[in-house]
């Protein structure tokens, strides 16, 4: 489900992507390390939590979910096979599906918050406005850094960050 948020652009997220990594204690430069960024979510922001739910626990369609809770609090729900590639096998998609989650948290907090409270399922929202949009691309700002993997090659991009193929694919194009 995606929703309508207020507009940004790719150069506005690659500048959030550096408060990010701060804010994971992350050095601006290098490979994002997720697990270790995952396990301190409740203390970047407070009383957030994440869970390891059943495989049918979340649809097939939805890997992760990150929701927001009453009391402003986020609970991020990763599907047990999903965290265990990301874990044990070190898989890149699995692993960007973990940080797009965070992106969601982060961007909410930024001000990014959708406009309406219902899916815009039968509409197209341009990516600028796209809640969806906007938490993929700050993944992948935050999994590779602009600067220092410009020019990188696919393999790199891939063994170095330990990003999926298409997350690779993805930053060849910009």
């Amino acid at each position: 489900m995606d929703y309508l948020t207020k507009p940004t652009s790719r150069k506005e997220l690659r500048i959030l992507s550096t408060f990010f990594r701060k804010l994971f204690d992350v050095p601006p430069n290098g490979p994002f390390p997720v697990l270790a960024a995952l396990e301190k979510f409740g203390t970047v922001f407070p009383g957030s939590n994440f869970e390891v739910v059943d495989d049918n626990d979340l649809s097939p369609t939805e890997p992760a979910r990150c929701e927001i809770n009453d009391d402003g609090t986020f609970t991020i729900k990763i599907r047990q096979n999903i965290y265990d590639g990301a874990y044990e096998k070190n898989i890149g998609a699995y692993r960007d599906i973990i940080v797009h989650e965070l992106c969601h948290a982060f961007l909410f907090k930024a001000g990014f918050t959708p406009i309406f409270t219902r899916s815009l399922k039968n509409r197209t929202i341009p990516p600028y406005l796209s809640v969806e949009w906007q938490a993929k691309a700050l993944c992948g700002e935050v999994m590779l850094p602009y600067d220092e993997t410009m020019g990188l090659s696919f393999e790199e991009l891939v063994t170095k960050y330990g990003v999926s193929d298409a997350q690779a694919e993805y930053r060849k194009k910009y």
